[in-house]
């Protein structure tokens, strides 16, 4: 479909945010994500973005749960704004942030404040009435596979050894609250007066905040090195190395259930590149590193 039929074609779930007599000045693709499409438009009121759920996403995410976070979230300055929210079809519209940057994921200083910011949505201490359980998320997304084999010949010994590290995890101590479970570099915003904005809450749910941390280091790919100065960041000058060890068991099951996640969507044709493969490996690498763990 063209941008302007989508243009037209969403025109009237846009007048519903703003008003009928509402004149769109532009219409311009922002980007094709890994679950959403993004289209950025101008009107006299600014400039917003309009995100539609894309392809098979009805399979990875409770619209109706992300509704529920998006309004626990409004005014407390932690979030992108939201104008328009339908939980039936997941449609959003939101405010542009002029000029804002994402999170460069190798800038020790970006890594930083992003971990500050994490720190401090952690310490509300949020609560909703959904969780998000990885082993479940694990199973679920293999289970879209159908009866197609994994792409990885030792899948079977891999998900062995990640199912021995959530039971681990399991057994903890956890801190379990309003976690954002995709807290990725690119949905971290820097605006040009210094303030840091979360976005992109689609699979916030109940979880040990310690996961996040983890979601972090998987999506970037980061070496080990970085992703041990972001546990330092994360933990601001107090070492926990049981909470280490965690954070490292959590990087291997998250990087399980997202290499299940990228199987589907690469199943469905979509391209992911170096994050599909990238996934898998960390699922392996970081097992190794939980039991070499001293």
């Amino acid at each position: 479909m063209s941008v302007q039929s989508i243009q037209k074609k969403y025109l009237p779930v846009i007048r519903k945010a703003f008003s009928d007599d509402l004149k769109v000045t532009s219409f311009i693709p922002m980007k094709l994500g890994m679950t959403n499409d993004s289209f950025i438009f101008s009107c006299g009121s600014g400039s917003f973005i309009l995100r539609l759920p894309g392809r098979g996403s009805e399979a990875l995410i409770n619209r109706k749960q992300e509704y529920e976070v998006y309004q626990l979230l409004a005014d407390r300055g932690i979030a992108d704004e939201v104008l328009y929210f339908d939980p039936e079809t997941g449609i959003k519209i939101t405010r542009y942030m002029e000029n804002a940057r994402v999170c460069d994921p190798h800038s020790k200083s970006d890594l930083s404040e992003c971990m500050r910011v994490l720190r401090d949505f952690h310490a509300l201490n949020l609560h909703v009435d959904h969780a998000f359980d990885p082993w479940e998320r694990l199973e679920y997304y293999e289970s879209l596979r159908g009866d197609t084999p994994s792409r990885y010949d030792d899948y079977s010994q891999t998900k062995e050894t990640i199912r021995e590290l959530y039971e681990w995890t399991q057994e903890q101590p956890q801190h379990v609250i309003l976690a954002h479970i995709d807290p990725v570099a690119d949905n971290f915003m820097f605006t040009p007066d210094g303030e840091v904005r979360l976005i992109d809450w689609e699979y916030a749910a109940m979880q040990d905040k310690d996961i996040d941390v983890a979601m972090f280091a998987v999506y970037s790919l980061l070496d080990k090195e970085l992703v041990d100065c972001l546990i330092r960041f994360y933990q601001n000058g107090v070492e926990d190395r049981l909470q280490k060890k965690k954070i490292y068991a959590y990087i291997a099951i998250a990087g399980l259930v997202w290499s299940n996640w990228a199987e589907f969507k690469l199943n469905n044709g979509d391209v992911l590149g170096e994050y599909a493969p990238g996934q898998y490996r960390f699922a392996k690498d970081y097992s190794a590193y939980f039991y070499a763990f001293e």
